[in-house]
């Protein structure tokens, strides 16, 4: 029996032994296997076992103690749960014998998640629901749900959007007090606009050019040719003369963050009785606009610029298609989209000008290369029918040119102001400059590659690339420089400074002209206005821009994962048919091309329809992978952005929007 003295120094040892063993607090994230790491906020990293990771979540705040394995490694055992931000989630319910449990719809929730019988809210197999996390796995050791919503099944109409609209938490529809407080609106906009000085343009001939069912019109066009070039003229709604900041609709719009689009339906910023209505740009219709007026010269550079409030009529509604069949001069007088004489000059005159715009700019500037986009066709039962390409036409990039100029200028115009919103872009993320500068060195032989981290260096750099390599007679470089640089670029962000938009090479960029659409235009037409106005602004908040820059990415994504569900479902019935015809349990061979890549494998886009999925090459030692050069290496084979390859279908699951390819090699 050990006496007072020994039971002392065991109890000092034990504490000895504590205090030396490392002890920290950081966060969890989980990885595409059972393992996953702890971030500290000193940005160390350590291991979780498989076991450690079944007490955690991805997103918790954990205390833990650092232990050696026996191969000498590091690895997190977890003392406390701090706090946990997973709490609700999406997925497909299942039952399997007596069990019942979810399968959550999410990148870092890979495991499913029992519910208990009390929990179910009669939800069946199949059922795509919407749960809240009852039971952490810490220290219990298994998660549980708790049904919430069941928000239907694979089968129904629209279950796609309504299931991602769920998932990212978008607005539905406006509380009766927001429709209130808009159709209060419409009875004052007269008394509202007449507030502000506006000058009078309903004489122009204004045009507005979009999709043929759009009715939520944020611009209208004027322009004419003078001795040295354009006068180009740019009318954007203002629905900030009457929705005022603070106010109940006001609050919404900043929730919603932009209108969303989804395959089968749309949901707006603003009511419709206001954005599609007493804002909108419709013919024949005055409405308040804030205009800027831009002298262009014959070369596409910007003389001039100025801004005004004003009221306009638009003399026409043209669709893009309308618009291009004339640019290309196709014979329109036997087809619905004939165009009255007294338009056509003032199309032609907006086209030359918008391609001096754009030839300036890709001289001075930064202009991206088009890339063929897809749409799908639903049918009655609101699947895709079929997928067509949908390449950028004459009209589009008429209206991008001209929505460009005004918010170059009217960047310009905020950069000279004391406060701002601006789309700031930083180029080369800071962890890729290294290798980035390792490979234009390489590559483009430059005695200073190190200029890429400035605006100019990196104009430079591409205007280079695109001229081509002068030592070889196809003019192509061994590498897509551009694509591997692309991919190297840092998000852009919104900021209260003027600094670069390094992505299209300028100074200072903002968007300004689609405020029935987007919450931060409409933050910007009321800077514009005070500034005009020389009342009194104020800096806008950080948290304000944040906030809208998660509910805009939360759109975003939303849109996207709904649009990849419905193709991969079609991709599914195209597979399924395939095999049956042919007695081909691999299906048909397919030919893409390589359009991301990383350590774990690369994505395939396909070129007869944009559909996108993976090659997996995880875990598998014949690949190496090199990061300067992102190429992929098996053997004396090598896999590169921009490569064609053809594949075969591997699996596809479309309610998880997974999509995995064989390599045909």
């Amino acid at each position: 029996m050990l006496n007072l003295d020994a039971l002392s120094q065991l109890k000092s040892l034990k504490k000895d032994i504590h205090a030396s063993i490392p002890r920290h607090e950081g966060k969890v994230r989980a990885t595409g296997g059972r393992y996953g790491f702890v971030n500290t906020d000193d940005n160390q990293q350590f291991f979780l076992s498989p076991d450690e990771m079944d007490k955690v979540l991805s997103g918790d705040r954990i205390a833990f103690k650092v232990e050696e394995t026996k191969d000498g490694k590091s690895q997190a055992i977890i003392e406390k749960l701090i706090s946990s931000s997973q709490d609700e989630f999406v997925g497909q319910y299942i039952v399997k014998g007596k069990g019942h449990f979810v399968s959550p719809d999410h990148p870092t929730f890979s495991r499913w998640v029992f519910v208990p019988p009390a929990q179910r809210s009669g939800a069946k197999d199949g059922d795509l629901v919407a749960c809240k996390i009852s039971q952490h796995p810490y220290p219990h050791g298994k998660v549980q749900a708790k049904v919430q919503e069941i928000i239907g099944q694979v089968s129904d109409r629209q279950i796609e959007s309504n299931m991602m609209i769920r998932k990212w938490d978008l607005a539905g529809e406006f509380s009766e007090h927001c429709l209130n407080e808009a159709q209060a609106l419409l009875s004052v906009m007269d008394e509202a606009i007449s507030t502000e000085s506006r000058q009078d343009l309903t004489s122009l001939n204004w045009l507005t050019i979009d999709s043929a069912m759009s009715r939520d019109l944020d611009d209208a066009l004027c322009c004419e040719k003078t001795d040295s070039g354009w006068k180009l003229q740019v009318a954007i709604a203002d629905p900030s003369c009457a929705i005022k900041p603070g106010s109940e609709l006001d609050q919404e719009a900043l929730r919603r963050g932009t209108s969303s689009y989804f395959a089968d339906n749309m949901i707006p910023m603003l009511p419709s009785s206001l954005s599609e209505g007493a804002f909108s740009l419709l013919p024949q219709q005055v409405r308040p606009a804030v205009v800027c007026h831009l002298t262009v010269s014959e070369q596409g550079e910007i003389l001039e610029y100025h801004l005004e409030n004003a009221l306009i009529e638009s003399t026409a509604k043209l669709s893009y298609n309308q618009v291009a069949t004339f640019l290309n001069e196709h014979d329109t007088s036997d087809s619905d989209d004939q165009l009255d004489d007294a338009i056509k000059p003032i199309l032609s005159q907006l086209n030359e000008c918008a391609l001096a715009l754009n030839n300036y700019r890709k001289t001075h500037n930064l202009v991206l290369d088009d890339r063929i986009e897809f749409r799908g066709l639903l049918g009655e039962n609101g699947k895709i029918e079929q997928i067509i390409s949908m390449e950028r036409n004459a009209a589009h990039k008429l209206v991008e040119e001209c929505m460009v100029a005004v918010n170059r200028s009217v960047a310009e115009f905020l950069s000279q102001q004391p406060h701002g919103l601006f789309i700031q872009h930083g180029g080369i993320r800071p962890e890729r400059q290294g290798e980035a500068r390792a490979l234009v060195k390489e590559q483009l032989g430059l005695s200073s590659p190190e200029k890429i981290a400035t605006l100019e260096g990196f104009i430079e750099i591409q205007q280079l690339i695109a001229a081509g390599d002068p030592s070889r007679e196809d003019g192509q470089f061994e590498l897509p420089l551009q694509a591997i640089l692309a991919r190297q670029l840092e998000r852009s962000k919104f900021g209260s400074e003027a600094k670069p938009h390094v992505g299209m090479g300028l100074k200072a960029y903002t968007t300004f002209t689609s405020p029935l659409r987007k919450y931060n235009d409409l933050l910007v037409h009321r800077l514009v206005k005070s500034y005009l106005a020389n009342a009194p602004v104020d800096a806008i908040n950080e948290s304000v821009l944040e906030q809208i820059s998660q509910a805009q990415n939360n759109t975003r994504m939303a849109a996207w994962q709904a649009e990849q569900w419905l193709k991969a479902e079609w991709l599914l019935r195209q597979f399924n048919e395939e095999k049956n015809a042919a007695s081909n349990k691999e299906g048909l061979k397919r030919a893409g091309h390589i359009v991301q890549i990383n350590s774990g494998g690369f994505t395939v886009r396909l070129d007869d329809n944009g559909v996108e999925g993976q090659f997996e090459v995880r875990r598998n030692k014949e690949w190496k992978f090199d990061t300067k050069t992102m190429t992929h290496t098996k053997g004396d084979k090598t896999y590169r952005l921009e490569q064609p390859v053809t594949v075969t279908i591997a699996s596809v699951i479309p309610v998880l929007r997974d999509i995995k390819f064989n390599l045909c090699e």
